[in-house]
C-alpha cells in the first residue's frame, strides 16, 4: 500500500519537482551517513606503540585524510623533542614565543622545561582545552592560552578592514605592539600559504599599523609549498609575484626535516605528477624571518606590489617598451645608464642595489635577476615624470580590491595549493 501511494505521489508531481525532491533526499542521506576514518591512518597508529595512549582519544576529524587541512597536529613526542632542540638554537631570547595549534602540547612542554618566559598558545580546536588546563596548573603564569585561529588572522584583518573593528588587537592581546622592529617567534605547522600571504599583505599595505612586529616563524610545511615560495629561478629569471615578494621581504632556511606521518591529519594529493620522495614522506621545518631592512621605503611598498603583479609584466615582457607605456621616452635613461635631472634620490637605487646589465629595447624581464628587477623599479619611481604618469593612479584604483581581499592572487599553483577543508578522502 505504501509503495503504491508513493508511486501515486510522484505520478501527480511535475517531473522537475520530483527529481529535485529525490536529489535533496539523497543529499540529506549522504550528509547523515557517518564519516569514515582513513584505514591507512588507523593501521599506522595501531602498529606503533608510542600512539597507544592517544589512539582512542583522537577526534575522528584528525583520522581522515584531506587535500589541504586547515590545521596539522604533531603526535610524536620524539619528533617534538628534536624540533624543540633545533628551534632553541635560533630563538631570540628576548622575543615573545607563540605556539599555534599546540594540540597535545608535546612541543609546549619541551619549551616550558627549558624556558622561564611565558609561551602564548593559540589553539583552534576546543578538543585540546583540557590538556592545557592541566599544563597551566603545572606551569601557572608561564602558559597564556587562547582558543583562537591564529593562522586565520587574515580573515580577521579583512573583517576589521570592512567594519573598522578591533579583532586583531583582541587576538594579540598583550602581544600587540607599535614597534615594527619587535621580533616575535611563531611556532606551528602550516598546511597552506594563507598566513604567509597575510604577512606579505600586512607588510605591504599596513606596515605602520600591523601590531604584530617582525615575525620570526618556525614552521612545519610541505616541501612543495616551500619550493614554490623559494624557487631559485625567481631570483634568476622566472617571474611570479607571490614568490618574488616573499623573497624580497623574508629570509628563509630549512632547519631540519621530519616524518610527515608524525602529523595529523594526513593529506592526499590529486596531482598525478610524481613528486619527490622527500616531499612525499617528510615535512620541512623552516625558519622564515622578516628582513630587518625593507626592499624600499614603506610608503613605496604598494607601488612595488603593483609593479610585481602578474598583469604588469611577465618573464617575456620587454622592459623598456613596458615602462614607456607609463613614461614615454624613458627608455633612453636605461639604455645610457644615466638618470634625468631632478631624479628623486630618496627613491633611487643605492650602491647596495644590484647593477643593471647593458639594456636595449629587446631586454626582457626574464633576462634580469630579482634584485635587478628591484633596481629597475627604484629607477622608475625616482624619475621626475613618475608623479605625473598614470601608474600610481592605476595602482590606487586597484587597492580597494587587492589590498583588502587578501586571497585574490590568481597564481595557478596557489589555487591548487589552497583548497578548502571540504576535499576529504574517505
Amino acid at each position: 500500500m505504501f509503495s503504491s501511494s508513493k508511486t501515486l505521489l510522484f505520478a501527480n508531481r511535475p517531473f522537475g519537482i520530483s527529481l529535485r525532491w529525490r536529489q535533496k533526499l539523497n543529499k540529506q542521506q549522504k550528509e547523515e551517513k557517518p564519516s569514515k576514518v582513513a584505514a591507512d591512518v588507523m593501521k599506522y597508529l595501531e602498529s606503533h606503540e608510542e600512539y597507544k595512549n592517544i589512539i582512542n582519544v583522537l577526534p575522528k576529524t584528525l583520522l581522515k585524510k584531506y587535500k589541504t587541512p586547515e590545521t596539522m597536529y604533531l603526535i610524536n613526542r620524539k619528533t617534538a623533542v628534536d624540533m624543540s632542540q633545533t628551534i632553541f638554537k635560533y630563538l631570540d631570547k628576548d622575543a615573545p614565543v607563540i605556539e599555534v595549534n599546540p594540540g597535545f602540547g608535546y612541543i609546549t612542554e619541551e619549551f616550558l622545561k627549558h624556558r622561564k618566559t611565558p609561551i602564548y598558545l593559540y589553539e583552534n580546536f576546543h578538543y585540546f582545552k583540557e590538556i592545557f588546563n592541566d599544563i597551566k596548573i603545572k606551569y601557572k603564569e608561564q602558559v597564556k592560552y587562547k582558543n583562537a585561529d591564529f593562522f586565520g588572522m587574515w580573515k580577521l584583518a579583512f573583517q576589521d578592514k570592512m567594519d573598522q573593528g578591533s579583532r586583531i588587537p583582541e587576538l594579540l592581546g598583550e602581544l600587540a605592539t607599535t614597534d615594527n622592529g619587535r621580533l616575535i617567534s611563531i611556532i606551528g605547522a602550516m598546511p597552506s600559504l594563507s598566513f604567509v600571504r597575510h604577512l606579505i599583505n600586512t607588510i605591504v599595505f599596513h606596515n605602520t599599523t600591523s601590531q604584530l612586529g617582525r615575525p620570526d616563524l618556525y614552521i612545519a610545511m610541505s616541501g612543495s609549498n616551500y619550493e614554490f615560495l623559494t624557487d631559485s629561478s625567481i631570483m634568476l629569471s622566472k617571474h611570479k609575484s607571490l614568490p618574488a615578494l616573499f623573497q624580497l621581504l623574508f629570509d628563509f632556511k630549512v632547519l631540519m626535516r621530519v616524518p610527515k606521518n608524525h602529523f595529523l591529519p594526513w593529506t592526499y594529493s590529486t596531482n598525478t605528477a610524481k613528486g619527490s620522495v622527500l616531499d612525499e614522506y617528510c615535512l620541512n621545518i623552516v625558519r622564515i624571518t622578516q628582513k630587518e631592512t625593507l626592499p624600499c621605503a614603506p610608503n613605496n611598498l604598494p607601488l612595488l606590489w603593483y609593479f610585481f603583479k602578474r598583469h604588469t609584466f611577465s618573464k617575456s615582457t620587454r622592459v623598456i617598451p613596458m615602462l614607456e607605456q607609463w613614461i614615454p621616452g624613458c627608455g633612453v635613461w636605461l639604455i645610457t645608464g644615466q638618470d634625468p635631472p631632478e631624479t628623486d634620490m630618496l627613491r633611487a637605487p643605492t650602491s647596495d642595489d644590484a647593477a643593471l646589465p647593458h639594456m636595449t629595447i629587446f631586454t626582457e624581464f626574464g633576462d634580469l635577476t630579482l634584485k635587478q628587477k628591484l633596481t629597475v623599479f627604484k629607477r622608475f619611481i625616482s624619475w621626475p615624470e613618475f608623479e605625473h604618469c598614470p601608474f600610481r593612479t592605476t595602482m590606487e584604483n586597484n587597492l580597494p580590491k587587492f589590498a583588502t581581499h587578501i586571497a585574490d592572487e590568481k597564481d595557478v599553483q596557489l589555487d591548487e595549493i589552497e583548497n578548502s577543508d571540504s576535499d576529504i578522502e574517505t
